[in-house]
């Protein structure tokens, strides 16, 4: 093992800090790698060469041997996994340091064994996150031996039947663009890997910002009792609102993550909620559509309309769709009388020239209803947020 500069120089700055003293940190080669004076950095130190060469248990400079560059001070050795991989020097007078010098070379070994540790971590999550990516984002590139051979590698049994679930906060773009967002972001996800990793065989992967939960078949009602049960635990401990879009039940691994991915963008489009792949229609081809085309539709329907008349048509239709077409359920979530809703639907029907009460007509406003909300999350909504002409 190679003492990294980085983790080195973090070990001397939190040691240093602790015991007052000047630290440095020599590698196998004798050269000062870190150190609490910057000075040191780079110089080549013979007490840490004899300690390495000659498998010294300490080496003590004295004010008589000193040179510029080695200063007076204890030098012990750093053992990792039985091996010196580096020395650890404390600058100053023998009888001062010697007290506590074993407690900062094993403060020392103590550091280096947990940052080993997690380095082998991070780099075990980065190898199963290129695995996963391969499979389930890229289709598996490779031969299907050699992906089944590198799944069982990592413990992964890729031969197992799954489905797919995509999982994230509706207001995705709230939460990465600051750091509150960041921590909230983590805390959310630590949460749902909690509730789903601890069944045998699911799996998650997390991609731009949301979750991508590989779980194990099961009918289409359980994969909604999943949903539902991710839900309410994020709005309840988080006060978050998800976006889910879950598979059609496709066998082919790439082929479900297709699915839950267009069932997933439908469900952020509209203001959340839990989307299946084989109930969601208009909504699966509105990203196919270009920006323009959506923003001339909205001129067509809502003629001369300022975005603040249009947000409150929004608004209204969204609650009539919600409430499929009944006024008196539509009525109650808008806080309105149901003669008062009336009203309002026939002016849209004056505005439009269309009326959403007929099913003839629904249509175009739920196209819309689709198209605004794909408008309004785009950086370059119209200008000015106005559809006049």
């Amino acid at each position: 093992m190679r003492l990294s500069t980085q983790s080195a120089q973090r070990i001397v700055g939190e040691i240093g800090s602790i015991v007052g003293q000047n630290i440095n940190m020599m590698d196998e080669r004798g050269y000062i790698i870190a150190s609490t004076d910057a000075a040191r950095l780079g110089h080549f130190h013979e007490g840490a060469k004899r300690i390495i060469d000659e498998n010294l248990p300490e080496y003590y400079v004295t004010p008589e041997t000193a040179t510029e560059s080695v200063r007076p001070g204890l030098n012990l050795p750093i053992r990792h996994e039985g091996v010196t991989v580096g020395v650890i020097g404390i600058t100053g007078d023998y009888n001062q340091v010697v007290s506590y010098g074993q407690v900062v070379k094993k403060m020392t070994e103590i550091l280096i064994r947990e940052w080993t540790e997690q380095d082998e971590r991070r780099l075990g999550l980065r190898v199963r996150s290129r695995f996963l990516e391969d499979w389930v984002l890229e289709g598996g590139m490779l031969q299907a031996q050699a992906l089944a051979e590198r799944g069982l590698a990592l413990g992964i049994d890729i031969a197992l039947p799954r489905r797919v679930m995509i999982v994230s906060p509706r207001d995705l773009d709230h939460y990465i663009s600051t750091a509150e967002g960041q921590k909230q972001l983590e805390l959310l996800e630590t949460a749902v890997s909690g509730l789903v990793e601890g069944e045998a065989g699911n799996i998650i992967l997390r991609n731009a910002a949301r979750q991508i939960l590989l779980v194990r078949k099961r009918p289409g009602e359980d994969m909604q009792a999943l949903a539902e049960r991710l839900c309410r635990m994020a709005f309840a401990s988080f006060h978050v609102r998800l976006a889910v879009g879950i598979d059609g039940g496709a066998a082919d691994i790439h082929q479900a993550y297709m699915q839950a991915n267009r069932s997933w963008q439908a469900s952020r489009r509209l203001s959340g909620g839990i989307f299946f792949y084989d109930r969601v229609t208009l909504e699966l081809f509105v990203g196919d559509i270009p920006h323009r085309t959506k923003e001339e539709y909205l001129h067509k329907v809502f003629p001369g309309c300022r975005y603040e008349e249009l947000l409150r048509w929004m608004g209204l239709l969204e609650a009539y769709f919600a409430a499929e077409g009944s006024l008196q359920r539509a009525a109650d979530a808008l806080y309105l009388h149901k003669n008062t809703l009336q009203y309002r639907l026939r002016r849209l029907h004056e505005i439009s020239g269309f009326d959403v009460r007929l099913p003839s007509h629904a249509a175009v406003f739920y196209m819309a209803l689709l198209f605004f909300h794909e408008m309004e999350a785009h950086p370059l909504f119209w200008e000015n947020r106005d559809l006049e002409k």
